[in-house]
């Protein structure tokens, strides 16, 4: 059996549909999660996809839960509610502010009447600001939040991701914080009310695009925010059942790719052995070369042959091959779960097995998602001696505050874990060296990029070269008074280093170890190398992030999952430190495959593909829950606005909301299936309307309509949003040496704990001095070090 660290804490689930991922996590982590339904059921057991009358995103995000049905307008069950909350640690709610009105349930009372409670409230755009309490949809959330701008091709229509990102970001996000919440109650037992952002949950995942923007603007060079298709950095190659995507950014990735060309005399100049030389040809000569080249070839074949030789590419899978693809296959990416309909097992499908590992065994779902009130007689019958009451109220502070983090990540997404602990307290010290740099630090050609200050801000930093035995020393020891310790190289270099999982528990049995690769530690691909774009066509979502009559894949330029997989190593790595210091049981290590991060978000999809073969593919901005649906023109240059009905009560609003058009006025459009039947007619409709106004006043049309809608935001939309102002999101600082520029703030902020700690991210090996002091070496030692080249400090004549 997997070690589930949250054993013996309980939750209950309030959540529809936004944020039922999010005690999904702590069920599969061990918490005990009571989900409480309506007489009937939650209205997000009809959400699509579906098999038949069963909701397979529900099926999903709540499996491994306890069903419970309670009918809280009634006095008599909200009662019942308060006692289970009585011996219960969490609750997580997705109310919008107002919603819970003179019930007593609302975060703030609920707090009040359960001191002992973390209460966790997810919700659209966060419980203060001008758009609190709006009651919008996934999609809407991604066109505000950053990520819709990125994706698609320049003369068409943005394109919204497949599946839920945003608020399964937010779900992961919200784990985290409820994580941090459960630290803090353990020293007085008390909880607290932590509010909970989807909109800026996602705005962190947004691939860097703030700090990159604003450090632009600031020089006085703003970069166009356009969508490019994958852009010159992540480039689609065709071959002979699909297409891959080939990364080749580094000298080594070209000069090897340029050996399997034959050495041609026209790819010898050593300008071609810069990015830059490359991407001036890269249209007109090289990406067509390349698809000659793989033309006779399958899709895996290329990707095998190219890692092979050391070049970054892999396969852009459809849902139909992440299903049979051999190493998902080999790793146990996905489990066989029987369908039950009040009867007999009515046949199989594949859902993703879990996004955890913990000392080489998957921490999945416990069971399937309930029945409505399966367990309710069960749960109330069994609870024993409630939860007491704390023996002081909590004093603002880091929740994480002592603990200390050793990060050897580089790239995105350990250098994001680092960055979860390092914002809410813990000493987190990087672990970095010239010989072999991080390469989000080195990008622009010194030594800090803003891509690197906004993932590694708020650490400290230690340059050691790791594979001197000195260093490995110092590492060692360093590693004996810490907490966690993470890292995200290629499979096997930790091992390699001396620094792998069983040699650094000899050294601390107590240390929780986060490693996080992009195929795993283990399987048919796991020697395989990459970046978070190679694992998002691996893992299906590319080809499902496209315009339905597109023939290859439109491309973005997301780098989706890099910081959501750091988020989830966040949560893994810190739950595990809970259950050793809860439980005692020692230290273990974590991991997260990064690809199947992907698979996860995707799970409820690739699920209806396995029962339904062929019916996933691509559906551009539409979706099966409403229409109409999708981003649309506003007057401007490239402005769009997300509006998006649930049902058909919101269409009939959408068409007063547009004065009543003379072709909204069909009964052929009165219902989903009649709209879905035309929306091509709808969508033209609905553009000419939009195209007369701009996009904040499309959306305040369809908001006092009760249409759900919001703007298109780009990076420079953000900083100037009201929204984002008024929540203290945009964090201005001066990052040494390359300037000013602005840093996303929290996704989360809570009554007991103080704000994110935001500090300028390190020169590389700013610390060294004092980490190493504090190890016990005197001055000439750590001298002598730097002279010998195991340690490295700062040196900001390199910048």
């Amino acid at each position: 059996m997997p070690r589930r660290p949250l054993t013996g804490i309980r939750v209950v689930d309030l959540t529809i549909e936004r944020g039922e991922l999010c005690a999904r996590l702590l069920s599969d982590l061990g918490a005990e999660v009571i989900r409480v339904e309506p007489p009937g059921g939650s209205p997000s057991r009809l959400l699509p996809p579906t098999n038949g009358n069963r909701s397979l995103f529900f099926a999903f995000r709540n499996a491994g839960k306890l069903g419970v049905e309670l009918d809280l307008s009634n006095d008599d069950d909200r009662e019942r509610l308060h006692d289970l909350l009585d011996h219960s640690d969490v609750i997580v709610d997705s109310a919008e502010p107002g919603a819970w009105t003179d019930s007593g349930l609302d975060a703030d009372d609920l707090a009040r009447r359960h001191p002992h409670l973390v209460c966790a409230s997810i919700t659209a755009y966060g419980r203060t600001g001008p758009y609190a309490g709006r009651d919008v949809p996934n999609a809407v959330i991604e066109a505000t939040g950053g990520m819709a701008f990125k994706a698609g091709l320049p003369e068409r229509e943005p394109l919204l991701p497949p599946g839920h990102i945003a608020d399964d970001t937010a779900s992961m996000t919200g784990a985290f914080a409820i994580l941090c919440a459960l630290r803090q109650k353990e020293a007085a037992g008390a909880g607290q009310v932590i509010d909970i952002s989807v909109n800026e949950s996602v705005a962190q995942i947004t691939d860097w695009s703030l700090s990159n923007w604003t450090r632009s603007a600031d020089a006085g060079m703003a970069p166009p925010e356009l969508r490019a298709g994958p852009g010159p950095v992540y480039t689609i190659i065709p071959c002979l059942d699909g297409f891959v995507r080939l990364v080749i950014i580094a000298v080594r990735h070209w000069r090897a790719m340029r050996e399997w060309l034959g050495e041609p005399d026209y790819l010898q100049d050593p300008e071609l052995d810069t990015f830059l030389g490359r991407m001036y040809i890269a249209d007109a000569v090289l990406n067509p070369l390349y698809g000659d080249h793989f033309a006779n070839m399958t899709m895996e074949q290329v990707a095998a042959e190219c890692q092979q030789r050391g070049i970054v590419c892999t396969p852009i899978l459809k849902p139909s091959d992440v299903l049979a693809n051999e190493h998902f296959e080999a790793r146990g990416t996905f489990d066989d779960v029987a369908i039950h309909e009040d009867g007999p097992a009515a046949g199989t499908m594949k859902m993703a097995s879990g996004f955890f590992e913990i000392d080489g065994e998957r921490v999945g779902p416990t069971g399937p998602a309930p029945r409505v009130g399966q367990h309710t007689d069960e749960v109330f019958s069994t609870l024993a001696d409630p939860r007491p009451a704390p023996l002081e109220p909590l004093v603002p502070a880091p929740p994480l505050e002592g603990m200390r983090v050793i990060d050897f990540g580089h790239g995105g997404v350990g250098v994001e874990t680092g960055r979860m602990f390092a914002e809410y307290g813990a000493d987190v010290v990087k672990i970095e060296t010239r010989t072999y740099p991080d390469f989000m630090r080195v990008v622009l050609g010194g030594e800090m990029s803003p891509s690197f200050g906004s993932s590694s801000r708020s650490k400290r930093s230690m340059g050691v070269n790791a594979k001197t035995d000195r260093g490995r020393e110092l590492l060692l020891d360093l590693i004996r008074d810490s907490d966690v310790m993470i890292e995200n190289n290629s499979t096997g270099v930790m091992d390699a280093m001396g620094l792998g999982y069983e040699t650094v528990a000899g050294a601390n049995p107590d240390v929780v170890m986060m490693s996080s690769q992009l195929m795993g530690s283990w399987g048919p691909w796991a020697s395989w190398s990459g970046y978070g774009p190679n694992t998002q066509v691996t893992g299906g979502m590319t080809h499902l992030w496209n315009y339905k009559d597109l023939d290859r894949p439109a491309g973005s330029q997301s780098i989706f999952p890099d910081h959501f997989a750091g988020r989830s190593g966040a949560v893994i790595a810190l739950a595990s430190v809970l259950g050793r210091d809860r439980i005692g049981d020692g230290g273990c290590h974590t991991e997260i495959c990064q690809v199947e991060q992907v698979v996860q978000v995707m799970a409820d999809l690739l699920a209806k593909e396995s029962l339904d073969a062929g019916s996933v593919v691509p559906m551009g901005n539409h979706s099966e829950r409403g229409a109409p649906w999708g981003l649309y023109r506003c007057a401007g240059d490239d402005e769009w606005v997300a509006i998006c009905t649930r049902s058909d009560a919101e269409w009939r609003s959408l068409v007063t909301v547009m004065g009543d058009p003379d072709w909204a006025m069909s009964v052929d459009l009165d219902d989903l299936i009649g709209r879905q039947a035309r929306e091509a007619a709808v969508d033209s409709g609905v553009g000419a309307w939009t195209a007369g106004l701009t996009k904040q006043q499309a959306t305040e049309a369809c908001l006092s309509g009760g249409v759900a809608a919001g703007p298109m935001l780009t990076a420079g939309g953000q900083v100037t949003d009201p929204h984002y102002q008024d929540r203290g999101f945009l964090v201005e600082l001066f990052q040494p040496p390359i300037g000013n520029m602005t840093f996303e703030g929290a996704a989360f902020r809570a009554t007991a704990m103080l704000g994110p700690d935001i500090r300028p991210a390190p020169a590389l090996g700013e610390h060294t001095r004092d980490v190493v002091t504090a190890l016990g070496r005197d001055a000439d030692e750590i001298e002598t070090l730097i002279a010998e080249g195991v340690l490295e400090t700062d040196q900001t004549d390199l910048v």
